[in-house]
Parts: structure tokens; sequence; C-alpha cells
């Protein structure tokens, strides 16, 4: 197993970070199940904020993803992603679900959550994709971070 340098250790929580707070804006633009509350159009600030994470995103990502690799690469088969995303594309970089759809128009409707891609039109019930990300797929983004931490050139005696 290679160590990382500060700098790659850096980024991955920065990485991390930045997931958590994309993930909260998906949960600000989802329905509130509980109280039968439809989604609400995103705001100019929601929008604004997708589109710093998502620039953020891109321009990382290429650092990013050989220390997400290998990680990741034992983690899942490739079967999840065709079943659950929509194929194959997001398997090595599965945040890319996330990040890659132009505005949250966009991305709602890739997760489930509204009916058409251009316009806002919530649909009737949540996605099921939200409580893969929100849950399951967070929890191996904790654990990530924590394998990095384990491997960190400055952590290790």
């Amino acid at each position: 197993m290679r160590t990382y340098s500060q700098s790659e250790t850096d980024l991955a929580f920065q990485w991390v970070d930045k997931y958590f707070k994309l993930v909260e804006l998906i949960f600000e633009i989802s329905d509130d199940e509980e109280n039968d509350i439809p989604p609400s159009e995103p705001s100019p600030e929601s929008e604004l904020k997708f589109q710093e994470l998502r620039h953020w995103f891109f321009s990382n990502e290429n650092k990013f993803m050989p220390i997400w690799s290998e990680f990741w690469r034992d983690k899942l088969h490739v079967k999840y992603f065709e079943d659950n995303a929509g194929g194959q594309e997001y398997f090595s970089n599965p945040f890319l679900m996330l990040y890659k759809p132009h505005n949250l128009c966009e991305l709602a409707y890739r997760l489930g959550m509204s009916e058409n891609i251009d316009t806002w039109e919530p649909t009737e019930q949540g996605a099921d994709i939200i409580d893969d990300i929100s849950v399951d797929f967070s929890l191996e983004v904790l654990q990530f971070i924590h394998y990095v931490g384990e491997f960190t050139s400055s952590l290790i005696p």
C-alpha cells in the first residue's frame, strides 16, 4: 500500500467536504416525504452553489481519481452501477453522476426527482437513488477518507 502525500490527503479531504455539500444541496431540492411537501424549484443561490461545486469537481478530478481508484477498485461490482446509475460510465468515478449534469434541473431529472430535464416538474415520489447516495455511498466516502488518513505520509512514523 502506498502512502499519500499531504497534498493528496488535503485534496481527498476537500473532495469529501465538497461531496457532502453537494449531497446537502440535493436534499435542499428534494421533497420532504414526512411532511408531504413536493420539491421546490431550486433557487438562484442553490444553482450558483451547484455550478461552483461542479466547476471545482471538474477542475480537480484528474488529480483526485488516482487516489480514489486505489480505494474503490475492489469495493463494488460494475453491476451495481449498471443497475442503479445507468451504466458503467460512473463506475470509475461514481461522483460524476452528481456533478456531470449542467444544472440542478438536469441533476434532479437524472436522480428521478423531476419529470423533465429542462424544466422543474417534480415527480410524485422521491427517487430511491437519493437514499443510495445519502446512506450507502456516503458510508463508502467516509470509509475512503479513513483509508486515506491511515496512509498519509505525515502521519506514519
